[in-house]
């Protein structure tokens, strides 16, 4: 039951594994079995809100902006602004920090499971863009059902 994510560049054993406990509220990132970072969902916040930590230390906070038409979340890491940018279909998200694109993840719907392509631009951020990619799996999950209940 616990929520489970694997990250791969083009072979069959995972670069990154994430773990999430029963409540989908704190996620483990590791690579190589190590932890590099932690996820966190803060609860009962009126606009979603997220943690990352490395080291036991909070070094991203990211938060859902205030918008009826769009899904996009922004922060700060390491004393720059982080924005998550969506597509209206909450398929395809642009990863921006101090204004410059770190990557983009885009969904790609298999029958039940869901998969993300990251193309990545700076690759001493591949930690970060991995815990990203469980916010942007949640932000889609959110879409998909909303248009479920209307």
């Amino acid at each position: 039951m616990k929520p489970q994510y694997a990250v791969y560049r083009g072979g069959i054993k995972p670069i990154y594994t994430i773990e999430g406990d029963i409540t989908r509220h704190s996620y483990s990132i590791r690579k190589d079995g190590t932890e590099v970072l932690r996820l966190r969902k803060k609860i009962a916040k009126l606009l979603t809100e997220y943690t990352i930590e490395k080291d036991s230390q909070e070094i991203a906070k990211i938060k859902k902006r205030i918008s009826l038409l769009t899904h996009d979340f922004s922060g700060m890491i390491n004393g720059q602004i982080l924005e998550i940018r969506a597509d209206w279909h909450t398929c395809r998200f642009d990863i921006l920090i101090g204004g410059r694109k770190l990557c983009e993840i885009e969904q790609k719907k298999s029958g039940f499971l869901d998969s993300y392509l990251i193309l990545m631009f700076d690759s001493d951020m591949e930690d970060f863009a991995a815990a990203i990619t469980v916010i942007c799996d949640h932000i889609s999950d959110k879409d998909d059902s909303e248009s479920e209940n209307n």
